[in-house]
């Protein structure tokens, strides 16, 4: 065994090609290449990533339009009392209506333009059998620009419960 190592680890490796190779990379990048591209080169294909652009840093640490809740509370209300109705609690039934009238609620507050938000649409359902309930929910929390909504929805024969998070992407 010469220079410490093993020949296992060793074989077929040179070691001027792997001093040549950028720090972290599994790609192999040719340093004499006078491309002035500089494209990263795979095995035999080009890689490319089609944006032609340049951008910028916008410095910006807050968003141009705050999300307000009260703009989707109206149609919140309106969707669940819709899609709920006079509805009679069946676990399976309430659970894809649930599911529709959160995917519903998302599609709605997206139209809302407010850039650089995520949102979360939470919507549960429960059977009215006289108990008491409390939903919470915890989350790492900005109050200056981080808003959140509820909804809720109840009938004869069942609770609904509509959470809407706006939460900003720095």
């Amino acid at each position: 065994m010469s220079g410490g190592r093993r020949m296992s680890i060793a074989k077929g490796f040179r070691k001027d090609s792997y001093a040549d190779r950028p720090r972290g990379s599994n790609v192999d990048v040719d340093p004499y290449d006078d491309d002035d591209t500089n494209q990263l080169k795979r095995g035999s294909s080009v890689w490319k990533s089609g944006f032609k652009g340049k951008l910028g840093n916008t410095y910006r640490l807050g968003p141009k339009v705050q999300f307000l809740p009260h703009l989707i509370r109206k149609k919140g209300t309106e969707l669940m009392s819709q899609a709920f109705g006079e509805l009679i609690y069946e676990h399976d039934k309430c659970r894809d209506v649930a599911d529709k009238v959160a995917a519903d609620i998302l599609a709605f507050t997206k139209e809302q333009v407010c850039d650089r938000y995520r949102y979360v649409v939470r919507v549960i359902v429960g059977e009215k059998r006289g108990q008491t309930v409390k939903i919470a929910s915890r989350a790492l929390w900005d109050a200056e620009k981080d808003n959140f909504l509820t909804l809720n929805f109840e009938n004869q024969h069942l609770f609904a419960v509509g959470m809407v998070f706006g939460i900003y992407l720095e």
